[in-house]
């Protein structure tokens, strides 16, 4: 892309130093008198000049200024400033991995192909934060592949059943592989404020009108009935993200404790996330502002799934967002409902070409009541353990699937 400048050709210390600030970002000057005799035009080295075929006549800053003392400042500014690129270098990994979180010592094991695992900083009580990174000997483009899947997403386990949610499907497409059996149902028709089902209070008085509802209906199956209603409740969520973002998560009440708010720990997330601050600024503003429209080049589904969470059935909604970077991928993954055990939780995932092969990073973020309240540092101990267990579970699996491990 070549880049112009047109100053006036006056021997005024303002425009011989315009001239010296294109000279030391490697331009050139081109004086095209049979044009305009009283105008030069900068044009990138690196770019091929396109100018009419006239008489042009090569100026230097240097000649261009008859003062001995602004010449020698310019001869100094010269030594010192550095040449400024035409084009943004792609990320160095190092720098990448730093911004991660990861110090000097961690990132030179990475050579010996084992995952490291490690802490971030967490700012509430009722957080985990985890990140892990890997380097395996593959092609970053079979890397990126895997990681670009959303349905499923190859660094999941547990999952039972999967779909993705638009808004032209309504609910009918979701959960639609599974169905509640009769004990589930009715501990739905049961739900009250506390830890046993993240429900907002609207939504539990919403099954406890059905509980009435089906006594004057013996003969619907409960099944069918709750699971019905489930699935519009999930539904509900599912629009009110989609239209208000964020903000329009509802909270889950709790018995002996204020209700939880899964709005709020998703963009403590989000503000936590400084490698988006740092090389995906424009995402990074999208993903807080959501719904507001994402860069060019994002690419976003809403998948849903059930999987297995401390030995119960789970329903989650995502919200996935991928980038490409230097060849490689940001994957960006928003948990903005789970039915139990955890609030919510955000994931970045991500590659980058390293070594000859592919560093393969993620950020984990999850908020769960569990470790807050009493011996809370306790309780984050055994919770961070549990999670680096699941995570490196999970790209253990995608090492297996790439043909790298065991």
């Amino acid at each position: 892309m070549a880049l112009d400048i047109a100053v006036p050709l006056r021997k005024t210390s303002k425009a011989v130093l315009l001239q010296f600030y294109a000279f030391t970002c490697g331009l050139s000057f081109i004086a095209p008198h049979a044009i305009k005799p009283h105008y030069i035009t900068a044009h990138s080295l690196s770019t091929k000049v396109l100018v009419p075929m006239a008489k042009q006549v090569y100026v230097s800053p240097f000649k261009a200024c008859k003062q001995p003392r602004i010449r020698q400042w310019l001869w100094a500014m010269c030594l010192i400033l550095p040449l400024c690129p035409a084009v943004a270098k792609p990320p160095v990994v190092g720098e990448v991995l730093a911004v991660l979180g990861m110090d000097k010592g961690q990132i030179a094991e990475l050579a010996q192909g084992q995952p490291i695992t490690y802490g971030l900083s967490e700012t509430s009580d009722d957080e985990l934060a985890v990140g892990l990174v890997w380097y395996l000997p593959v092609p970053l483009e079979t890397v990126t592949g895997q990681l670009r899947q959303a349905f499923p997403d190859p660094l999941d386990l547990d999952v039972t059943a999967h779909g993705l949610m638009t808004e032209q499907g309504g609910d009918a497409g979701l959960l639609v592989t599974t169905a509640l059996n009769k004990e589930a149902a009715q501990t739905l028709l049961d739900a009250a404020a506390g830890d046993d089902f993240n429900l907002s209070s609207h939504e539990i008085d919403s099954f406890k009108h059905l509980k009435q509802s089906l006594k004057q209906t013996p003969y619907r199956p409960i099944e069918e009935a709750v699971g019905e209603q489930y699935r519009e409740l999930l539904w509900q969520r599912f629009k009110a993200y989609k239209r208000g973002g964020m903000k329009s998560i509802a909270p889950y009440a709790r018995d002996n404790a204020p209700d939880s708010k899964p709005a709020l720990e998703l963009r403590q997330a989000a503000q936590a996330t400084e490698v988006l601050a740092r090389y995906f600024p424009a995402l990074h503003k999208a993903w807080l502002d959501y719904p507001k429209a994402l860069p060019a080049g994002a690419v976003e589904v809403f998948p849903w799934l059930e999987k297995n969470v401390e030995g119960r059935s789970a329903a989650i909604l995502r919200h996935r967002v991928d980038m490409d970077w230097d060849g490689g991928v940001l994957v960006l993954t928003r948990e903005l409902y789970a039915s139990h055990s955890f609030n919510a939780s955000q994931w970045i995932t991500g590659c980058l070409p390293y070594l000859g092969g592919t560093v393969i990073f993620q950020q984990v973020r999850s908020y769960t009541d569990q470790v807050a309240g009493a011996a809370s540092d306790l309780k984050h101990v055994i919770g961070r353990k549990v999670l680096k267990d699941k995570m490196r579970q999970s790209f253990e699996r995608l090492c297996g699937v790439l043909g790298q491990c065991q």
